[in-house]
């Protein structure tokens, strides 16, 4: 061919795209090797994750006095300090234990509190603690997983090898001590940015993802031809919107639309 692409190779992409076309937008994400979704041991501790027993606590003291402390907080919640006894962490944040701390060792330490302190203290996470949660539902690996205590709703369902092709990524709720906590929705993730569904995980989370409830497939000259998961609210505006808009060569002005319910089917065009 005059563009230097053999057939063989031309049949290759017209497969890939026929392959892209038929996807679920939002399945492939929880297949890529690229994007495991399991936290990074190297980022700074998040301020709102609070201590719980497992998790390992660095103590630095400097200045006038010199000691580093290593400990792991136990079942009841607390460190042993020497000269001090236990000090309950559980529950704190790592900003809040570190103020706690600078106030019971302020009295073996003096310098600590001083007007002018001559003896420093840091508190930072060493090792963090696993905890355990159940996936269930439309998910290719249903079970329990365990996860490092920094992990997400998202790192739940990548261990749990992402939805089926009948389950949601829309509709994924999260129930903490019984009680729903969160639904998530990987669109609004996807593409707004918004990560606050996106909940940080605890010890006995249940994550339950459902089967979808419209599943709509755009072809023609969109930027992202593919089957989308659509809400019962959402038009053919939102969908558009998903699949990245029109490309160069769409006519903006005549939108076909196929529609099967059971054994009845309707054709028409929207017309702008």
């Amino acid at each position: 061919s005059g563009d230097g692409t053999s057939l063989v190779e031309k049949l290759a992409q017209l497969e890939m795209m026929e392959k892209r076309e038929n996807q679920i937008y939002g399945h492939a994400i929880f297949q890529s090797q690229r994007m495991n979704f399991l936290p990074s041991y190297n980022i700074p501790t998040p301020a709102n994750y609070k201590l719980a027993a497992g998790d390992e606590v660095v103590i630095d003291i400097w200045g006038a006095v010199s000691q580093n402390l290593i400990q792991e907080i136990s079942p009841e919640g607390s460190i042993i300090i020497p000269d001090l006894g236990p000090v309950y962490l559980a529950g704190q944040t790592v900003e809040q234990a570190e103020k706690g701390l600078k106030v019971q060792l302020g009295r073996i330490y003096s310098g600590i509190t001083a007007e002018e302190p001559t003896t420093f203290i840091r508190l930072s996470l060493g090792r963090i603690r696993s905890l355990s949660v159940n996936v269930v539902g439309d998910v290719k690996t249903p079970g329990t997983f365990t996860l490092p205590s920094l992990a997400t709703i998202t790192s739940a369902i990548y261990m749990a090898g992402g939805p089926t092709e009948i389950g949601s990524v829309r509709n994924i709720k999260i129930y903490r001590n019984n009680k729903l906590l969160e639904t998530f929705d990987l669109y609004k993730f996807m593409l707004d940015g918004d990560f606050k569904s996106n909940v940080r995980l605890e010890d006995n989370d249940l994550i339950k993802v459902s089967a979808y409830t419209n599943l709509v497939k755009i072809a023609g000259e969109v930027k992202r031809p593919m089957i989308y998961e659509m809400t019962n609210s959402e038009t053919v505006a939102k969908l558009l919107e998903y699949s990245g808009g029109f490309t160069g060569e769409a006519n903006e002005d005549r939108i076909h639309i196929t529609r099967k319910t059971g054994a009845r089917s309707e054709s028409f065009d929207l017309l702008k």
